[in-house]
């Protein structure tokens, strides 16, 4: 009898101690790479004696907060992938679901997104303000092509359709004569597509496309990165339009009349 007790009270002893290692367990955040750059993708890595009942939440440097997906691959281990929209000093905390406590907090300090540089037979990148539009050139299969501003290691090319009346100003750049008011077709091609489609110009304006975007199933031309798509612009007044797409891409016009 002695000896059955003596038994049970070391299993307890042990089921304590067992409970009071996993209370102790360290609760681990790894994040990779440390310093991202914006809308590059950073890994993450929660670790815990039970990741159940653990989320982790990203809040940027303008406040706006949000949760990752996670996707527990034991149950001490949660995966996630999350990518900073913008450059700047963010949050990244582990909090608890039920009582919303916040168990660890880490600072990010996020790079600004790496810009994919132009080709050799290109101007240099459209900037603000047109300064300078977007580069152009002409392709060996004779389309004047435009290379966009993209982020995040991505290409962006646009290949516009000039309607008649209106024509281009300018060999090696976006620039236009004569295309107020008249809707011109512009075909998208960038490694990985992105929505939605805004032009935004002069004194703030905001423009959708006037149809589309509608995906290109099939392709002869030769830049498509990867995903095609095509819209078309009716482009109110004279100035410098940005057309972009998602976040990811920017292509800059100049109409000039």
């Amino acid at each position: 009898m002695v000896r059955a007790c003596l038994v049970v009270l070391i299993g307890a002893l042990a089921l304590v101690g067992t409970v009071a290692g996993a209370a102790r367990a360290p609760l681990r955040l790894e994040l990779t790479p440390v310093s991202p750059h914006a809308l590059d993708p950073t890994h993450i890595v929660l670790r815990s004696a039970t990741v159940a009942g653990l989320r982790v939440q990203t809040i940027s440097p303008g406040g706006r907060s949000r949760f990752v997906p996670l996707n527990r691959v034991t149950p001490s281990i949660a995966r996630g992938v999350v990518h900073y929209g913008t450059a700047g000093r963010w949050q990244v905390r582990v909090v608890e679901k039920a009582a919303g406590s916040v168990r660890l907090r880490r600072t990010v300090m996020v790079l600004p997104a790496v810009v994919t540089p132009p080709p050799p037979d290109f101007g240099p990148l459209g900037a603000e303000n047109c300064s300078p539009p977007s580069p152009a050139n002409t392709s060996t299969q004779g389309f004047r092509e435009i290379f966009g501003t993209a982020v995040g290691h991505e290409e962006l090319w646009a290949l516009p359709f000039v309607p008649r009346g209106a024509s281009w100003a300018q060999a090696d750049a976006a620039a236009f004569d004569g295309l107020v008011g008249k809707e011109i077709k512009i075909v998208f091609a960038m490694t990985a597509m992105h929505l939605p489609f805004t032009a935004r110009g002069p004194g703030g304006q905001t423009l959708a496309p006037a149809w589309g975007p509608s995906l290109h199933s099939s392709s002869n031309w030769a830049r498509q990165p990867g995903s095609e798509w095509g819209a078309g612009f009716v482009f109110p007044t004279a100035g410098c339009w940005r057309v972009d797409v998602g976040v990811y891409g920017t292509v800059w016009l100049l109409l000039r009349s």
